[in-house]
């Protein structure tokens, strides 16, 4: 029987959807966020104007529309239907140079539709070729994309767009604040015995989106009062099969994600597509993009 109940989204019946796997971790970390966000006191992040994103996608879609069925993706981390069924946020999805690589390489190397899903994902072993990093080396050297209906597109922050920090690195010190003023074992019911590792690490779990969609839709709730156009994050992709990060591309942000909120199919007009040349805006290959910006 459930002991928690959110006071920001009270409510009798749920409907458990694709990754979220907990309706009260869902709840705690989207009161938590409201709170926060309400105090001012939530972290955030900035993206300037001028700065560059990407993204991979199929199509001859606008590379800055967000996709058809967004708010009803059980798939997606930020964005998709809420507990109770109804449709949510959309969101288009774009990153930095190494954000992009790694999330096109855990994607590209997934099995195909349908295919068996294995119960554990695969480890690498010493001595075993991490395709992962071949992968990547391919990529890096010029070979195209899996699906050749893949294009790369980079598109220019064209007016300051601020995002709802969901860092490790920004969320350890809000935790740690929150549970420092004993707030979170009253307000949360957060145990006051728990470590504050596990609070941290809930919000990028890579088989339980409960946390960060919690955030993430009050995040999107309270845009009324903060004008945050998302959130963003680190890429919880790891670049080898042993889960050692290897490769940056001289990418200083490690890679990040950034999850662009609105309804499906809008466009987001804060970006501007980087046209390769004068006929055609998207790069055929990870290399033409990474040769675009650096």
């Amino acid at each position: 029987m459930a002991n928690y109940q959110s006071r920001h989204r009270p409510r009798r019946h749920t409907t458990l959807a694709g990754k979220i796997k907990d309706n009260e971790r869902y709840d705690r970390f989207y009161d938590m966020t409201c709170d926060a966000t309400q105090r001012g006191q939530f972290p955030h992040l900035t993206l300037t104007t001028g700065r560059l994103v990407a993204r991979v996608m199929k199509g001859p879609h606008d590379p800055r529309a967000i996709p058809p069925g967004s708010s009803m993706n059980t798939d997606n981390r930020f964005s998709g239907p809420r507990l109770d069924g109804r449709p949510g946020q959309g969101a288009l999805y774009v990153g930095t140079v190494a954000g992009v690589l790694r999330e096109h390489a855990h994607y590209s190397l997934l099995p195909p539709p349908g295919a068996l899903q294995k119960a554990a994902p695969l480890l690498w072993k010493p001595g075993a070729t991490d395709r992962t990093n071949t992968f990547i080396q391919r990529q890096r050297a010029g070979a195209p994309p899996p699906d050749p209906a893949s294009k790369f597109y980079l598109l220019r922050v064209e007016h300051p767009l601020r995002f709802a920090d969901l860092r490790v690195t920004s969320l350890a010190p809000f935790m740690s604040q929150l549970r420092a003023g004993g707030d979170g074992a009253k307000r949360y019911g957060i145990v006051s015995a728990s470590l504050v590792d596990f609070q941290i690490a809930a919000a990028s779990a890579p088989e339980d989106y409960s946390a960060s969609r919690g955030i993430a839709d009050a995040v999107f709730d309270q845009r009324g009062v903060t004008s945050d156009a998302g959130v963003c994050a680190f890429s919880s992709r790891a670049d080898m099969d042993s889960g050692i990060v290897l490769f940056s591309d001289d990418d200083p942000t490690g890679g990040l994600v950034f999850a662009i909120f609105g309804p499906d199919s809008s466009v987001v007009s804060a970006l501007r597509p980087i046209a390769r040349d004068q006929t055609q805006v998207g790069f055929d290959t990870y290399a033409e993009l990474r040769g675009a910006i650096l």
